[in-house]
């Protein structure tokens, strides 16, 4: 389906893949939904690359938090995990990302970022720069407020940069 409305130039199409919030039974969960993904989006790829239309359409894959390395055993969690922020993946593909690279590491228990964090704001502005949007570009506003693609980082702010080891 999502194939078939990239393939009629719909600029943006959102798939939400519910079900992941796995306090509990964890595993079991994983175990019915990673199968899932793993064939929903393996298929997705192969038809827009086999259609010629995997370099134009970005492809992005995440959550909004990771889970804790540690398991709850006991009741009523049997096996759930809790929200963890600290650490998280993502996945991009097609758009002109390179493909099989890895950015950024965990420690060995994946609780803390280990080597070349990415921020929202960094995956966000990447994206942005291979569609041909800037990022800082300001958007048209009724009230005449300046507002940009994408806040101005504040003072502070964490970031480690756009995405150059996977951009052309």
């Amino acid at each position: 389906m999502a194939r078939r409305l990239v393939e009629r130039g719909v600029p943006y199409v959102t798939i939400n893949y519910q079900g992941w919030d796995t306090h509990k039974r964890h595993f079991e969960t994983m175990n019915r939904k990673l199968p899932e993904l793993d064939a929903g989006l393996s298929s997705l790829l192969q038809e827009l690359r086999d259609r010629g239309l995997l370099e134009s359409t970005v492809v992005w894959l995440c959550g909004e938090f990771g889970r804790t390395p540690n398991v709850q055993w006991d009741a009523p969690w049997n096996g759930g995990r809790g929200h963890h922020g600290a650490c998280f993946s993502a996945l991009v593909a097609g758009g002109g990302f390179k493909g099989g690279q890895v950015i950024g590491a965990s420690d060995a228990m994946g609780m803390e970022v280990a080597a070349r964090p990415v921020y929202p704001r960094d995956l966000l502005s990447s994206i942005y720069e291979l569609l041909g949007i800037d990022p800082e570009a300001p958007l048209p506003n009724p009230k005449g407020m300046e507002v940009c693609v994408l806040p101005a980082k504040e003072e502070g702010a964490e970031s480690g940069g756009r995405l150059r080891e996977i951009m052309p």
